[in-house]
């Protein structure tokens, strides 16, 4: 059964202005979803997909983004972990925060002129990687040991190092909000049909009536949400799934393109040159030289 995506509502702790928590279960319940809070997510454990406005990435072990308020974001599991009994269970640690959870106004003093530009970079998403990913994962576990007084100097001490990081990078090709229930109901409905049938046909007639639209409108409203075509988007999912089978096994090139639900050899270098810039082959070559 396919969940409806929500605006989410975040409970607060008692006496908490804002929300510290490690999250962690067979794979994660919430779908694509948006809330008012900002929100900082620390990837502790698993791997998966990430959707964050119409960027789509894989990430992994160790990934730290901040997310804008309203921005609609999913963070879906790997297949391997919604089989029966996964040896790991997918593990995060989140902050949720308001724009006035420090005080009406806190963010526009003078002091916070740096966090303030840094909050609405991140209405785009933002992803940390090197020293600064470093250093407010380290905070991060802090805060969760810490009192009240210092979760809230924590708080201050993650956004101050990420609004003087270069260490990062916007996700989201474009600023989105979440704008109904009806709307990211159907754009759930839309990553579901994807992910159960990108290695195989992909049927627009059919993934427009599960939308409730004809498939002109649907090709029109997917479009809109996301600025990039339904192909485009099946094609981006698929050549990532080629990615982790380049980076993870032996297989060979053609039964790759087959297992990522290209039909030939000649699209499938095709698309793999267009989203990656490079071809299979010398992909799997440089991930091996790294290693």
């Amino acid at each position: 059964m396919i969940k409806k995506a929500i605006f989410q509502k975040l409970p607060l702790s008692y006496g908490s202005s804002f929300l510290t928590e490690r999250f962690e279960s067979p794979h994660f319940e919430t779908p694509w979803h948006y809330h008012k809070e900002f929100e900082i997510v620390l990837s502790e454990k698993g791997f998966g997909k990430k959707f964050v406005g119409n960027h789509v990435s894989d990430y992994q072990e160790g990934d730290l983004a901040l997310i804008g308020s309203n921005l609609p974001h999913w963070y879906r599991a790997d297949d391997s972990f919604y089989q029966p009994n996964p040896a790991l269970k997918p593990a995060s640690v989140v902050i949720h925060f308001l724009e006035d959870s420090l005080g009406p106004g806190f963010f526009n003093l003078s002091e916070m002129t740096e966090i303030n530009k840094l909050m609405n970079r991140s209405l785009f998403g933002l992803e940390f990687f090197g020293d600064t990913r470093q250093q407010i994962t380290a905070l991060i576990y802090r805060m969760l040991e810490a009192d009240k007084v210092g979760r809230l100097i924590g708080l201050i001490e993650i956004l101050n190092l990420m609004s003087h990081s270069k260490e990062y990078r916007i996700l989201s090709g474009m600023g989105m909000t979440g704008s109904s229930l009806k709307d990211t109901d159907r754009m759930n409905i839309v990553f579901d049909y994807v992910f159960k049938k990108f290695r195989s046909d992909i049927n627009l007639s059919e993934i427009a009536s599960l939308t409730r639209l004809t498939e002109p409108a649907f090709c029109r409203y997917f479009k809109a949400r996301t600025q990039k075509t339904f192909v485009d988007f099946v094609n981006e999912i698929r050549i990532g799934h080629a990615c982790k089978l380049l980076m993870e096994t032996e297989m060979n090139i053609l039964e790759i393109c087959y297992e990522s639900g290209f039909k030939n050899l000649s699209n499938f270098n095709r698309q793999f040159r267009k989203f990656m810039d490079t071809n299979p082959k010398e992909y799997r070559k440089g991930v091996l030289e790294l290693e």
